[in-house]
This record gives structure tokens, C-alpha cells and sequence, in this order.
């Protein structure tokens, strides 16, 4: 009945829908490169050679999609043979995935969750386990994979605080598309108290932890940050503030706290990098309005004798990071939730935020028992302590070796979480 009264709904908006659509393809071009895959028209990979198995992973945005970096690693280490085919929803995310996903059989994006869509992806993929990276629960696609009979797996699940708010009040939906989960890999207790809460069978709820742990050999070497700030324009002496994926609103106390910054230490530059990089001219506007010379990475390349380099380039900043002396995570100073707070961390390096941190919140909380995180609630407050920071070395190599520490006892997730999906198809296989 659930079924019939979601895919009822889906069909009396199915117009509205459509219309939105093409504006999104005709007129904004948002879905320009997409659309072939939203309607579909995946790649013919069901004509690959007999028994070699395939597994679809789905990762809505880059977020996603580099937490499941680790996860084909260790699939592809159990799995001999196995090929791994990506799809997302947003733009991003496909574009860092074809730069980053070099052991994919194929990258494309989301089909439409509409049943005769779902049909024909399916048919020309022929996958044999679906995975889903994180929160993606999309009703149909979950319900058209346990008809064909394949392992359906929730990866590095998190559940935040908006998706239970929301769920409760479409438990009759989440219920339903939880049930053709096999098993749901939750980074934390608490996302696994929330999605039995929301109508996960018990037993096929784990806790596994954050896979973005396991992103082994992220952290460069000496050799490779002295390389890489050579190339950023970073001379011997000088040192950087690092600021990853900020939001509009985020961008002038950022400026603001570098600015107040300097007054200490004439020799710091920052790295800016917006998480829509469509907005680097607006943020370079905003950075000599304040008195500061400003390059974009895209452009110039690097500092060249600038104040602020605006790194508008895609799949950098996990590395950039690295050459920070400290950084700062966006999403944090207007209620975005958070973004990565795991890279800077994977760097070695001190990670200071804004209070919204509901999105990112188990690994914040982390971070601040480590003394590795660092939560400031303004420009001020982060000048204040970034100061602190960058005028003692002693307390950054400790927070280096604190980082290192933070890591090594949270990695295992990916191998745990391959190893179970191996395990199910195996099974399959043998049935």
C-alpha cells in the first residue's frame, strides 16, 4: 500500500516535475550534463563478461563520494575482478568523482526515482549490489534492487538532526524504504538509535564508524608540502591559514579574522577555497574591498605576491590543507551543519569551526576532546585563537600528534563494511 501511495504521488507531480526539469536543462543548464542519467541512460555495462561482478555505488555529492574512496579500496582488495560503477546527484560531486575514481568501470548520475526509469537503469547496468553512501534513501531505487534479488547496503550511514525531525513525520515512507535495506553501516551509536527510531530493522543495524578515516596515505609528506607550497607561491618563512568550503556569509569574518591575523604575523597568507567555486570573483571583490591583493588559483595560479589566493580549482583542497598552519571548515559560521573536519585533521592540522556543526557533529565533538578542534563563534574569537596558535609552534606539533592519534583509532570502517558486502555476495552467488 505504501508503495502504491508513493509512486500515486509521484505521478500526479510527475507534470510539475517535468516542467522544472527542463527549466533546469534549457534555461538554468543546471542539469545540462545530467539529464542522459536522470532518465536512465546509464552505460551498457550488463554486456560484461559472465561473472564479473559489479557493484553500483551511489554518492550524492563530493561529501559522499570521497567517503566512499576507502570503501572501493578495500572492495576492490576482497573482490578480485570487481568493477565499481559512481553515480551522484550534484555536478560536483561528478566532476571531483571522474577526477578522483580512477579504478570505476564508470561514473554517471542519479536516475529519477520513477519505477520505468529505475527499469531501464538497471537493465542496462545489471548490477550486482547497490551501496549507499551516508543518508541517499531514495524509496524506488531501494525497491527495484531487492526485486532483482541483490544485497542492498547503507555505507558510512549518518542520520542528522533535520532527516529525524523529518523522517517522524514520514515514517509510513522511511519505513518502507528502510525494509529493502540489508544492512545499514552507521558511523556512530547514535545514527544507529536513530535509524531503528525511523524503521531499520535491528538486526541489520551496525555501528562501523566514519570511513573517512581510512583515506590512508592522504597525509603528504615533507618532501610533497614543500613541493606543493613552492607551487601555491608560499615562500620559506611564511606562514598560511587555510579556509575550506565556505559559504556565502562565511567569507567576510574569514577575511576579517586574517586581516585581525596579521597584525601579529605580517607573513601569513590565506587560502581561501568557497564550496561553490562559481563564487571566487565574489569573494576576490570582497578581499580588496578590505585592502587586501587577491589571486585566484585558476588564474594566476598562486600567490604571486598576494595577500589571499582564492583556490577555485576542484580536488585540491583535501591536499592544501597540508601546507595550513591552521584551518577553518565552512558550513560552520552559518547553519550549513559542516563540511569535512577529517581532512585538516588527516593533515595534522589544528581545524577551528563555527557553533553549526549538526551535520558534522560526532566528529567535532571528537575533535574538541583530542584538542585538536577548536569551535569559535565569530571573526574576533577565531583571530583570537588563531593568533594563539600561530605564534606557538610548540602547542601545533603537539595538535599534529594529537591528529595522528584521532585517526589511527578511528580507522577500520571501510575494511569492516567491504568485508560484509563481500560476504552477501558471496551468498548470492552460492544460493
Amino acid at each position: 500500500m505504501v508503495r502504491i501511495i508513493y509512486n500515486l504521488l509521484l505521478i500526479l507531480t510527475f507534470p510539475a516535475a517535468m516542467f522544472y526539469y527542463a527549466w533546469r536543462v534549457f534555461l538554468s543548464e543546471k542539469a545540462r550534463d545530467s539529464w542522459r542519467g536522470n532518465f536512465g541512460a546509464l552505460p551498457k555495462l550488463a554486456l560484461r563478461p559472465k561473472g564479473k561482478k559489479l557493484i553500483w555505488i551511489h554518492a550524492v555529492s563530493v561529501g559522499e563520494f570521497v567517503a566512499s574512496l576507502p570503501l572501493q579500496d578495500e572492495l576492490k582488495r576482497l573482490i578480485p575482478g570487481v568493477s565499481i560503477f559512481i553515480t551522484t546527484v550534484t555536478r560536483t560531486g561528478n566532476e571531483i568523482a571522474h577526477k578522483s575514481a580512477k579504478s570505476a568501470e564508470g561514473i554517471g548520475y542519479l536516475p529519477l526515482d520513477y519505477p520505468f526509469i529505475l527499469n531501464r537503469a538497471f537493465n542496462r547496468l545489471m548490477p550486482d549490489a547497490l551501496i549507499l553512501m551516508e543518508a541517499e534513501i531514495w524509496p524506488n531505487l531501494l525497491e527495484a534492487a531487492k526485486q532483482r534479488g541483490m544485497p542492498v547496503v547503507l555505507a558510512n550511514g549518518r542520520i542528522t538532526d533535520k532527516a529525524t525531525h523529518r523522517g517522524r513525520g514520514w515514517r509510513w515512507l522511511v519505513g518502507w524504504a528502510f525494509s529493502n535495506i540489508d544492512h545499514c553501516c552507521m558511523q556512530t551509536e547514535l545514527d544507529a538509535e536513530r535509524i531503528r527510531a525511523l524503521g531499520a530493522r535491528p538486526e541489520a543495524v551496525h555501528v562501523f564508524g566514519n570511513t573517512k578515516f581510512d583515506q590512508e596515505g592522504s597525509e603528504l609528506t615533507e618532501a610533497a608540502v614543500r613541493a606543493l607550497r613552492a607551487d601555491l607561491g608560499l615562500s620559506d618563512g611564511e606562514q598560511a591559514f587555510v579556509a575550506g568550503s565556505t559559504n556565502p556569509g562565511e567569507d567576510e569574518p574569514i577575511l576579517t579574522a586574517f586581516r585581525r591575523m596579521r597584525d601579529g604575523s605580517r607573513s601569513l597568507r590565506l587560502i581561501i577555497a568557497p564550496r561553490q567555486i562559481e563564487r571566487a570573483e565574489e569573494i576576490q571583490v570582497l578581499a580588496e574591498k578590505q585592502g587586501l591583493k587577491c589571486a585566484r588559483r585558476s588564474v594566476e595560479g598562486s600567490f604571486g605576491g598576494a595577500d589571499v589566493l582564492v583556490l577555485d580549482t576542484f580536488g585540491e583542497l583535501a591536499r592544501v590543507y597540508a601546507v595550513g598552519d591552521i584551518t577553518f571548515v565552512g558550513g560552520t559560521l552559518v547553519p550549513k551543519g559542516g563540511h569535512s573536519l577529517i581532512q585538516p585533521i588527516l593533515q595534522g592540522k589544528p581545524v577551528f569551526f563555527g557553533p553549526h556543526t549538526f551535520k558534522t557533529r560526532d566528529v567535532a565533538k571528537m575533535s574538541l576532546a583530542s584538542g585538536v578542534g577548536f569551535e569559535v563563534k565569530d571573526a574576533r574569537d577565531l583571530a583570537d585563537q588563531g593568533s594563539k596558535l600561530l605564534s606557538n609552534p610548540a602547542r601545533r606539533a603537539e595538535i599534529d600528534a594529537a591528529c595522528r592519534a584521532l585517526v589511527a583509532e578511528n580507522q577500520g570502517a571501510s575494511e569492516r563494511c567491504a568485508e560484509l558486502i563481500a560476504g552477501l555476495l558471496a551468498e548470492t552467488e552460492s544460493a
